[in-house]
């Protein structure tokens, strides 16, 4: 009876998947056409991609084809919460983009547009007031960094490398595993991209421990071994979870939770999210905020995360959830 009642519920659900996905690629695409027209009108965003390209233009050399990098920021970066991972022996960077439509390139093709416009590019050190005569460091170098991988891809890749080798040697001389993040900020298909000699980032540097985030539900990294992605959930993919499951991996989720003081009331060891139409999953969860180095949460499980940046924990449009 209860395998008859348990059948039937996963039927319903896929029914409902096969029925709510087109919509919700339709709705996808509108997304990413608004948050295009968003930046493209967010006179910050306009100003940041100005900054970026003049630095640019001044450290290319047009005669020899090459980069003064020192007129540039470097590509590998940590911030507070990668450096989280020193506590597990994990000395982690990460490669810092202009997330989604920031830049003239999509950064984020699976973002909906309440995870666009509350991106964690603002929290921290990207909070817009932090900026000195008009110009905010952090976010020019993201947009370089970005423009490069688009438009330098060869120079990028060659200078990507030299900081990959010199942060192992850096990591290992002072006893910790290497970590590295390429997605902090976007989601591209890094298991996709040849680097050299017919191999991916991932095979180059096998002893490094690759992870990031993602929403998207197609990528498949079976055969990357040194290589972990971490589903996370938005306001417009809560069908795709159940798929995320079904393929052993965690499910991020930002929770609205709230502060004792300075400090953020612990999260549950379980959590319970609403599908909506009467459907729930619940998981055992693991507190996100605790480090960053997601492949050794497990698998099947909720990740919990407080809301990033000042006007994150407002949100309206169903991207942070409600704790439950």
């Amino acid at each position: 009876m209860l395998n008859n009642f348990k059948h039937k519920h996963q039927l319903t659900m896929l029914n409902n998947f096969k029925k709510d996905f087109k919509p919700y690629l339709d709705t996808l695409r509108q997304d990413n056409k608004s948050l295009k027209e968003y930046f493209n009108n967010d006179n910050f965003v306009l100003n940041v991609r100005k900054l970026a390209r003049e630095r640019i233009n001044k450290a290319y050399n047009k005669t020899t084809n090459r980069f003064k990098w020192s007129m540039l920021p470097s590509l590998l970066s940590n911030n507070p919460k990668l450096i989280k991972n020193e506590k597990i022996d994990v000395l982690t960077n990460g490669l810092m983009f202009a997330p989604t439509n920031w830049s003239e390139y999509n950064t984020c093709s699976n973002a909906s547009f309440g995870c666009g416009v509350n991106c964690l590019v603002e929290s921290g050190h990207g909070e817009r007031h932090m900026q000195s005569n008009g110009v905010h460091t952090v976010h020019i170098a993201r947009m370089i960094r970005t423009i490069l991988f688009f438009e330098y891809r060869e120079l990028f890749f060659e200078k990507l490398e030299r900081e990959i080798v010199n942060f192992d040697k850096r990591a290992k001389r002072q006893g910790y595993k290497t970590g590295l993040r390429l997605n902090t900020m976007s989601d591209i298909k890094w298991e996709k991209i040849i680097i050299r000699d017919n191999k991916t980032i991932f095979a180059l540097y096998p002893s490094v421990y690759w992870y990031d985030y993602t929403k998207d539900i197609n990528r498949d990294i079976s055969t990357i071994p040194n290589y972990h992605l971490t589903f996370s959930l938005n306001e417009k993919n809560g069908l795709l979870v159940g798929l995320a499951f079904k393929k052993n991996m965690n499910v991020t989720v930002v929770i609205r939770n709230k502060k004792l003081g300075r400090e953020w009331l612990p999260k549950p060891k379980t959590y319970t999210l609403d599908l909506g139409n009467g459907f729930t999953i619940t998981k055992e969860a693991v507190d996100g905020d605790a480090h960053d180095f997601r492949p050794i949460d497990g698998n099947n499980k909720f990740v919990l995360l407080n809301p990033k940046g000042k006007d994150t924990v407002k949100d309206q449009t169903g991207f942070v959830k409600e704790l439950n």
